[in-house]
């Protein structure tokens, strides 16, 4: 520190008048005292964080040939950008789908799969080991939401949205994790939801259904830390805002009355091959500036409501101003 203000005090006579006077200032020391004081906090947080999540152990070098990706719901959205992304770092990718994907990128195959049903992924699971060996790399990213509320949703949407949501990546870990743990590698990643964080109205069980994702997330994590004793499979949790898919085209379409800042598809899909190839777990909040959210239920009583009331406002104008007009 006291080197930092030595050198700005000796280039003093080259400044500026004004400038001189601030650096001169007996605030000035104080004040960057207290920027690098809060620079170095940030970097024993960011390398604390970073050694807890992957268990204080590196990885071996990665070699994308030595990998082979499992992306569930890879036919569209996300997961379509995913088979594309993975592909061009020289991974193999099996997307598990029940809609037949419009393109295939080289080196990806497809496998109509029901993730939801536990035989369904075994016989994919089946098809995988004899013809492209074992999944080292897991993405749960299918996903499906609906509108409606709690008493409107029919129980058939509410249940498909839990089971997608939540429960697929219960079965899909139970199928593929068991040979990573035998190995002590692998990465499995979890893609999620703010909602999981934020509930709105209208997309109750879609947030139920993502907070259950943000908990097996966790939950893996220690699982796989402690009981498994597989500290060099990574875990990811990916929590993006509004992602512009199918599943929010109804809301993206009410234009000014929705008037969201919505994600590219690609950005996502970008990120989490970005934490796959660096072999690191951790937690990717899109877009960054909305990480204050996943700390809302910290925030005073009153202010989490204010956030909520916020948000489910927009989805109602919505559902006022445009959906009903068109129904």
């Amino acid at each position: 520190m006291d080197k930092l203000y030595t050198t700005l005090t000796n280039l003093t006579p080259y400044i500026h008048p004004t400038a001189r006077n601030i650096l001169s200032s007996p605030s000035t020391r104080s004040t960057l005292a207290i920027l690098a004081g809060l620079y170095l906090v940030r970097k024993v947080n960011n390398g604390l964080s970073y050694g807890v999540l992957n268990n204080w152990q590196s990885a071996k070098p990665w070699k994308a040939e030595n990998e082979l990706a499992i992306v569930t719901g890879g036919s569209s959205g996300i997961g379509n950008n995913l088979a594309f992304d993975l592909t061009r770092q020289g991974v193999k990718v099996i997307e598990l789908d029940i809609q037949e994907p419009k393109d295939l990128p080289p080196n990806a195959h497809f496998i109509k799969t029901d993730i939801t049903i536990a035989e369904s992924i075994k016989d994919a699971a089946d098809i995988i080991r004899k013809e492209h060996g074992e999944p080292t790399i897991l993405i749960n990213n299918a996903g499906v939401f609906y509108n409606g509320t709690i008493l409107d949703e029919p129980e058939s949407l509410i249940r498909r949205t839990l089971n997608v949501n939540t429960l697929a990546h219960f079965l899909t870990a139970k199928e593929f994790l068991p040979s990573m743990i035998e190995k002590n590698h692998g990465h499995i990643a979890i893609v999620a939801s703010m909602a999981g964080h934020l509930c709105l109205g209208e997309m109750v069980d879609y947030a139920s259904a993502k907070a259950g994702a943000v908990a097996f997330y966790e939950g893996i994590t220690q699982e796989l830390r402690l009981w498994h004793k597989a500290p060099k499979i990574r875990t990811s949790l990916i929590l993006p805002m509004w992602v512009d898919t199918p599943l929010i085209t109804n809301l993206t379409a009410a234009g000014d009355k929705f008037n969201q800042p919505v994600l590219d598809t690609k950005v996502v899909s970008e990120a989490i091959v970005n934490q796959i190839v660096a072999q690191k777990s951790g937690q990717i909040i899109l877009p960054t500036y909305s990480t204050a959210i996943s700390y809302i239920r910290s925030f005073p009583v009153w202010l989490q409501e204010v956030g909520r009331t916020f948000g489910s406002g927009i989805i109602k104008n919505v559902r006022d101003e445009v959906w009903s007009k068109t129904a």
